[in-house]
């Protein structure tokens, strides 16, 4: 869900901030004329954004902490052609430029397109998506697919996370705490402890409360949308010299809330931020991840490798239907949809010493990951008893409880490697070429078993074990070239191909949905300038793109009851512009800037979908002379028949999450102040109307646009190691709608995410 409580996204801006060394200060001027340089790590190494021929939005530590930003979906509209949405609550769905994941619920089975990185970490499952970012450093993001250095799952692009380091000979603490809207709380504190000339110890830890923002009516005082998680981090570096260093890091995450509000669209509270559902969410999350990072210089290159292991343990229930049985006359009620993942990955690199007229790396990548996911989903025309939506005791096996719609316990092995390489030449000095390739493997394996006590009369109880298996192998690729027209303007064309892997679904191949699916790739054309005038007070980037999307993944519905999974349309078209500017004046105390993305997609060619509430239409006629009446979808072929006869050509359709336009404005201003600075900054963030499902219905689909109003001050003393901060969020309680999700399955009802309301937070924060 995007929280708007996050979307004042520094003073500097959106589109800039620095991602290593030292980071920018938003409370003060900097000691130079002109904008502060900007090193992102997009290229493997630390480079000025301005001299990296991609299109790269950083955003440092600071302009998270001044924007209030606890997750990754708080860069919504912020950062350019970014979005990340949800579905049923906790799957989050990232995409740039309308390519990356629009397969909800199938996270076990396939591969997010924009690829996350955590200290070089790959993070391989959405749901980890849902952990608040803290101890940050900076966050990049990529955009476009980055198919040599960053491998299959960035076909939309990377988002890059860089935690704070722990540093030899130096000790330093900090702390702050927040109070705001909804009984808000939010307590962090990191320390750096040298132990002595090698060793140094980095520990953080973060307690983040809220209340709900979102009402229960049918259950009085029940709330969605609350935050109660907390997380710790214990950093260890070793470094016996200038040529080696080793970085052991721990980082636990722990999650206990009643989970993010689904609003029915047919809701009859009249609030956006209430709903009436009479079975209560609940959400947890456990996280762990442990990486060891080396760097060795060696005279003639740098070797580097990233080792690491990460745990997931995911509980989940919540009302599938968004609505109440006194409304609907039915329930759909999801009682567990829990998933445990066991992730190792390894990275080995080789890299050029900076400088070189041939700047090079070569890699190798391997992950291999098992999984674990349990569903139990109970259905009913009449009302539940106590009792009735309890975990059954025997999970696998009958008597099933007869309420029991649907049942899945899901074994999935991954298995990826892939070998990369990329190079730069620099033909002169203002000249460069750069090309790069990688081979990807993947391999997935699903054990699926499915049980029901929904059969029709006559038969037995329906259960069915499947064992798919899937395997691509297919190169990316990236070339690229380069040309400063001066040294301060920058001029670049690329063209790559990004990669998804295939999969497989957890059915034998019904009447549509096949056991597997199939790769999906990204050709993508990006020319793009970097540019700095005036002294460097002025930066203006700009980039066009246009991408042939191939055999786009998407959730398709089988006639065959609960047999849905994923698909691929053949041919997407997407082309767009994105602009992002930056001044500074006034002896550098007026900042101005913000950032336009301007997109259109489109289905190309004939291609027929069915679209689950036309299918739901069919198989629940109460005609008798229909094929679906008596339950006829679950074993009658006329009935497939008949709803197969319902697919739509989608051709000429917009892909989801792709508003025609978005971005932000921003201006700010650093006044003297009794005793110290006083900086005050107003944004305008705006995300324009977009399509949820493929089939662009208006009444299901149309996600309106929405404009958000933000307001920051910081108070800082002279020579005083305190500020105080205060952050208004969604100023005039804009009831924006982040995201809509049709469920294809139970009761198939549509329900929407609202952003969050208007927050006022209160921060002190303490270094020394």
């Amino acid at each position: 869900m995007l929280s708007t409580c996050a979307l004042a996204i520094g003073v500097f801006g959106s589109s800039m901030a620095q991602a290593q060394g030292a980071a920018v200060v938003a409370t003060a001027a900097p000691a130079g004329p002109g904008l502060d340089e900007v090193i992102v790590t997009a290229e493997r190494r630390g480079v000025n954004v301005q001299r990296t021929p991609d299109a790269v939005t950083a955003v440092s530590s600071q302009q998270l902490d001044q924007s209030f930003s606890n997750h990754v979906g708080d860069l919504n509209a912020i950062v350019p052609s970014l979005e990340v949405t949800k579905a049923s609550g906790f799957e989050n769905l990232v995409t740039i430029r309308g390519v990356g994941s629009e397969t909800p619920e199938n996270s076990l089975t396939t591969s997010p397109g924009v690829a996350e990185f955590i200290d070089g970490v790959y993070i391989a499952n959405t749901i980890s998506l849902d952990q608040t970012l803290f101890d940050v450093q900076d966050v990049e993001v990529l955009r476009g697919p980055q198919g040599a250095l960053y491998g299959q799952s960035s076909i939309g692009g990377a988002i890059i996370i860089n935690s704070v380091q722990p540093k030899i000979g130096k000790f330093d603490a900090s702390g702050d705490f927040s109070v705001g809207s909804y009984n808000l709380f939010r307590e962090r504190a990191e320390v750096n402890i040298p132990l002595d000339d090698h060793f140094a110890l980095r520990i953080s830890g973060q307690k983040f409360d809220h209340d709900g923002f979102t009402k229960d009516l049918a259950i009085p005082g029940y709330k969605l949308d609350d935050a109660h998680d907390g997380s710790v981090k214990a950093a260890l570096l070793f470094k016996p010299n200038d040529a080696f260093s080793a970085t052991f890091t721990a980082d636990l995450y722990r999650s206990d809330q009643h989970g993010d509000a689904q609003k029915n669209i047919n809701d009859p509270a009249s609030s956006p931020w209430e709903v009436t559902q009479d079975y209560p969410a609940k959400f947890k999350l456990e996280g762990q991840l442990y990486h060891l990072n080396l760097q060795w210089n060696t005279p003639y290159f740098q070797v580097r490798s990233v080792t690491a292991y990460q745990g997931l343990d995911h509980v989940q229930q919540e009302d599938s239907s968004r609505s109440t049985f006194a409304l609907l006359g039915q329930y759909d009620d999801v009682a567990a949809w829990n998933t445990r993942v066991h992730n190792y990955t390894e990275e080995f690199d080789l890299l050029s010493l900076p400088g070189s007229k041939l700047e090079w790396i070569a890699g190798v990548f391997g992950l291999y990951q098992g999984s674990e996911q349990y569903v139990v989903e109970y259905e009913g025309t009449t009302a539940p008893t106590p009792g009735s939506l309890a975990l059954p005791t025997q999970t696998v096996t009958p008597p099933f409880p007869s309420n029991l719609a649907y049942g899945n316990q899901s074994h999935v092995v991954r298995r990826s490697y892939s070998i990369f390489a990329q190079a730069t030449y620099h033909v002169t000095n203002a000249f460069r070429i750069t090309g790069g390739i990688r081979e990807n493997t993947d391999f997935f394996r699903d054990a699926s078993h499915n049980f029901s006590e929904f059969t029709p009369v006559g038969t037995t109880v329906a259960q069915s074990t499947t064992i798919n298996e899937s395997k691509t192998t297919l190169p990316t690729f990236r070339v690229e070239a380069d040309y400063d027209l001066t040294p301060q303007n920058l001029v670049y064309a690329s063209y790559a191909r990004g990669y998804k892997p295939g999969g497989v679904n957890g059915s034998s191949g019904q009447a549509l949905i096949t056991p597997s699916f199939k790769p999906e790739t990204n050709y993508a054309y990006e020319v793009g300038s970097k540019n700095s005038f005036f002294d460097n007070a002025l930066r203006l980037n700009g980039s066009l793109f246009y991408y042939t999307h191939r055999n786009f993944q998407y959730i398709e519905t089988d006639p065959v009851p609960f047999a849905g999974g994923i698909a691929n349309i053949p041919h997407v078209r997407d082309y767009g512009a994105e602009i992002e500017a930056q001044y500074v004046g006034m002896e550098n105390r007026f900042r101005l800037g913000g950032s336009l993305a301007l997109e259109k997609g489109e289905i190309v060619g004939k291609t027929l979908a069915l679209d689950s509430t036309i299918a739901n239409a069919i198989e629940n006629t109460s005609s008798f002379t229909s094929p679906c009446a008596f339950n006829g979808a679950f074993y009658n072929p006329a009935c497939w028949a008949a709803v197969l006869a319902a697919r739509q050509n989608i051709a000429g359709k917009s892909p989801p999450a792709m508003p025609k336009e978005s971005g932000s404005l921003y201006a700010s201003y650093l006044w003297d102040a009794p005793g110290g600075t006083l900086l005050s900054k107003v944004q305008i963030v705006y995300r324009g109307a977009e399509w949820a499902r493929i089939f662009n219905e208006p009444t299901l689909d149309r996600v309106k646009a929405y404009t958000v109003a933000n307001l920051y001050f910081e108070y800082k003393p002279a020579r005083e190691p305190w500020k105080l901060s205060l952050t208004a969020t969604n100023l005039f309680n804009e009831a924006g709608v982040n995201s809509r999700y049709t469920d294809p399955y139970g009761t198939g009802q549509t329900s929407q995410q609202y952003i969050a309301p208007r927050q006022v937070i209160g921060t002190i924060a303490y270094s020394f």
